[in-house]
């Protein structure tokens, strides 16, 4: 049965989108409108009980989370090679990585946009010069944060750099800059933005 991503164009649905692009496996790609009138509707809860893009059904069973997804697919297809294996000792770190954009980086940038106060210390996501440094270190030597192996925490993480620092959320900082380029240019992220450009169109 064919993986079904539920999706939503100019969404942080295309992250997933250039996920399955990554893996290079059949999908198909089902439109969601978030702006309609009653979204989400019942029938959408069952498959993301948030009612958000991205969403991804497999076998009947649907999910959500963008980390989860990733996860997923590159567990699914471990011949893509996106993720180290369960009995990789880098699994751990890779799993740090992979977590880092919604438990870290989404946290630390809204508090930069609020102007908010952090707390370093009790809040879980340290705080933003905290959490943009030790991703920063993270990236030596390069190019990617496990040397030449890409992995989805690199694609999601790429993501993320490239949403915050095209809304002026996150500092373009040469490493940063440099690491979106290089992601940016894989051929499964032009392909991914080829079909995000055609389902614009059609809104």
């Amino acid at each position: 049965m064919t993986m079904k991503l539920y999706y939503c164009p100019q969404t942080r649905a295309f992250t997933s989108l250039w996920m399955m692009e990554e893996a290079g496996q059949p999908y198909e790609l089902v439109r969601v409108n978030i702006r309609a009138p009653g979204h989400p509707n019942e029938a959408y809860r069952k498959i993301n009980p948030m009612g958000k893009v991205a969403a991804l059904e497999d076998g009947g069973m649907g999910f959500g989370e963008t980390a989860a997804i990733l996860l997923y697919v590159a567990d699914k297809y471990p011949q893509a090679k996106l993720a180290p294996s369960t009995t990789d000792p880098r699994r751990g770190r890779f799993l740090q990585w992979l977590m880092f954009p919604a438990g870290t980086m989404e946290p630390v940038m809204t508090e930069k946009r609020l102007g908010n106060q952090p707390n370093s210390f009790q809040s879980g996501w340290g705080d933003y010069d905290r959490a943009f440094a030790a991703l920063e270190a993270a990236m030596k030597p390069g190019p990617w944060l496990f040397g030449a192996e890409f992995t989805v925490a690199d694609l999601y993480i790429a993501s993320h750099l490239n949403f915050g620092m095209q809304f002026g959320m996150i500092d373009k900082r040469p490493a940063f800059t440099a690491f979106v380029e290089r992601a940016t240019a894989r051929p499964a992220f032009k392909r991914a933005m080829e079909i995000e450009m055609k389902e614009a169109a059609k809104s």
